[in-house]
């Protein structure tokens, strides 16, 4: 096994545990955390040219990085790149796709538990997703272009309704910046976005969760993907720098690890 990489503000970094499911080829995407959990969604692919693959639900305690258990997400989530919780209720986004699990069910049980599965406009992404009160915001991942992130009414999203999440029910619309490829919520109420693409340099940005004005700007590790907010304060967050996959990037650094908002450097 390699070293990790030195990374942009270190300092900030805390506990480093391994991304799961490395020796089988699982590559990390979604991230959120709930409770004393950090849950990650990842896909199985050992080969460049292959984007989805089977994908699993893990479990990892938060104190030590243990592994609490896992479970499969259907075949249609083969890229899972967002994670978001509401109460007991755990989202999983796909491009286009949006499956709502009873998460205590799913743990009790070792499968998934669906609750609803809903369309999503792909303008809409959904790459991945941020929780926040009684709302569920979704964003895309792009290269180019204008793209936003969008809240709309948890309510909606759970409701009978079998017609697809549109722009039309979007409570709120701000603007996102390129490369997003994860959001959260932090204790001030601005949203945390993480921004990568393969094996270039990779930020963090900090927008006013009511314009989306940048805040801050920070230097990240290289291939990080998705953000969760813990109880006390801190971020985590996962790369997927030296999976299998992506085992040729300059970037060695496939872990989970925690921020200190607090320590980090404006870039």
């Amino acid at each position: 096994m390699r070293e990790l990489s030195a990374v942009p503000n270190e300092p900030a970094i805390g506990r480093r545990y391994w991304s799961p499911g490395l020796n089988e080829g699982y590559i990390p995407q979604g991230l959120t955390v709930y409770r004393d959990e950090i849950l990650i969604a990842a896909y199985r692919s050992t080969e460049r040219d292959q984007d989805n693959g089977p994908s699993q639900l893990f479990r990892l305690s938060r104190t030590d990085g243990r592994l609490l258990g896992s479970f499969a997400l259907p075949a249609t989530y083969g890229h899972p790149g967002g994670l978001a919780m509401v109460e007991d209720t755990l989202f999983v986004t796909n491009s286009g796709r949006l499956l709502a699990l009873d998460f205590r069910e799913s743990c009790r049980s070792g499968e998934c538990v669906p609750l609803k599965e809903a369309r999503v406009d792909k303008a809409m992404g959904p790459s991945f997703l941020a929780a926040s009160g009684d709302r569920l915001w979704f964003g895309p991942f792009r290269r180019e272009g204008t793209p936003s992130l969008h809240a709309v009414p948890v309510a909606r999203v759970l409701s009978e309704s079998e017609a697809t999440i549109s722009l039309a029910d979007a409570e709120t619309t701000i603007p996102l910046p390129l490369f997003a490829q994860g959001a959260t919520f932090g204790d001030e109420g601005s949203i945390w976005i993480s921004q990568s693409a393969g094996n270039r340099p990779a930020f963090l940005s900090r927008l006013d969760s009511r314009t989306g004005a940048l805040l801050a700007h920070y230097a990240a590790p290289g291939g990080i993907e998705d953000l969760g907010h813990a109880p006390d304060g801190k971020l985590w967050a996962v790369s997927e720098a030296g999976t299998q996959r992506w085992n040729r990037w300059s970037t060695f650094y496939p872990v989970v690890f925690e921020i200190d908002p607090a320590k980090l450097v404006v870039a």
